[in-house]
């Protein structure tokens, strides 16, 4: 028979003494209570959140007892925070107030594992079936976040999202979008424009596709579901023209510029990480058609190419001629110029501006050096060629830049 070993963390003694009481009935004889945590032994940690920072206090529990079970109670207030359980990789929760049933569901449970010495983590459907339906976005939010990582690792975790989130709004494609705004008198001051940018697009998508949000620091990521027949974004004509509406009403009504790089479809839904790490190398590409979007399906799939992209990467600061890059792919000039104007879209003057481009910007917004100085260090031989260049990748001047204010989503 096994023991358990229970170490309480929990400031409220009723709640200790319900839960004791629970156990002797359900588990006669079968526990015992320990302050001190043996080195040699399985303990379960039963932990009371009352604030946000007993979190931090868990995951440091947790790395320094990697063999222990912990068993969060969280307070109602904190309902919200739960699917933190699911990062940290938690084996069970409890949300108050607690309840008989729910209790000794969770403790048959740990016994059950730890008499078949299996640690069962706790899944999105046991913890959304403890909270009412109107509290599920936590659950959505962690499980599309653990979708674009690719950490879902069978089917079966995508049914048991169906608590929470429909199969029809399981996204299948992914945006990565970054920002600035202009700061003008003549437009009204945006004072949330992450909410006001989720906001434009909800209005504009609605009944045409699912959407939903994932904010990052930097950047923020739409996750969209379009319809099953188009293998590619740029080919759902409606679901292109509602994008760029998006953009411009953006910029005309809040003066707020937005680009983004865009990945491929995905039908299968464990195969969606694929776009987002394709929208963030899109992201960082020249565009083609439009100076606001990039699609991943546009970036060039030959190694030559690709080979050629990277040197001038890597040099971007250095003297390029196009001849010198050939010669570096063992391409003849007049080949090379042929391919990297059909793979690129754009003419190897025009992408290496464009790159230098992007190479300038953190020095214009984080630094005081001059517009001069920037352009010279950056490959540009005038800085009036290289403010031209600039409005033309950009869509505003060097100095009109250095006087926006970068769009933070988090």
């Amino acid at each position: 028979m096994i023991i358990l070993v229970i170490t309480w963390k929990i400031e409220n003694s009723v709640d200790k003494q319900c839960m004791t009481a629970w156990l002797e009935e359900f588990l006669p004889n079968t526990f015992v209570e320990c302050e001190n945590t043996p080195i040699n032994e399985t303990t379960i940690f039963v932990y009371e959140i009352n604030h946000l920072f007993d979190w931090v206090k868990v995951n440091r529990l947790r790395k320094n007892y990697p063999n222990n079970i912990i068993v969060p109670i969280v307070a109602e207030h904190l309902t919200y925070s739960t699917s933190i359980a699911i990062e940290l990789n938690l084996q069970a929760l409890l949300i108050k107030p607690l309840h008989k049933s729910k209790f000794l569901r969770i403790v048959k449970k740990l016994y059950s594992s730890l008499t078949e010495k299996q640690a069962h983590k706790l899944t999105m459907l046991e913890l959304s079936q403890q909270i009412p339906q109107d509290h599920t976005s936590p659950f959505r939010e962690a499980f599309l976040r653990r979708l674009i990582r690719g950490e879902i690792e069978n089917e079966q975790e995508i049914i048991q999202a169906a608590s929470f989130l429909s199969v029809d709004h399981i996204p299948n494609i992914v945006f990565l979008i970054q920002g600035y705004m202009i700061i003008d008198e003549n437009h009204p001051k945006v004072i949330d424009a992450n909410r006001t940018i989720t906001s434009i697009f909800r209005k504009h998508f609605t009944n045409k596709a699912s959407i939903s949000f994932l904010n990052f620091e930097r950047y923020l990521l739409l996750l969209m579901r379009i319809p099953s027949n188009y293998t590619s974004f740029k080919h759902w004509s409606e679901g292109v023209a509602c994008l760029l509406e998006v953009i411009a009403v953006l910029k005309r009504d809040y003066n707020i510029h937005l680009f983004m790089g865009i990945g491929d479809v995905y039908q299968q839904p464990m195969q969606v990480y694929h776009s987002y790490s394709q929208a963030r190398k899109a992201r960082k590409k020249p565009s083609v058609d439009n100076l606001h979007v990039r699609y991943y399906a546009d970036l060039t799939k030959n190694e030559h190419l690709q080979k050629a992209l990277a040197y001038i990467e890597e040099h971007y600061d250095e003297q390029l001629v196009l001849c010198d890059v050939a010669n570096y792919i063992n391409f003849s000039p007049a080949h090379f110029s042929r391919l990297f104007k059909k793979e690129t879209g754009r003419n190897f003057v025009d992408y290496v501006a464009f790159t230098r481009i992007l190479k300038t910007l953190p020095f214009l917004r984080k630094y005081d050096y001059t517009i001069d100085k920037i352009s010279t260090s950056s490959g540009f031989n005038t800085s009036n060629y290289y403010s031209l260049t600039f409005k033309k990748h950009v869509g505003i001047s060097p100095s009109e830049y250095r006087n926006t204010k970068e769009i933070l989503f988090k």
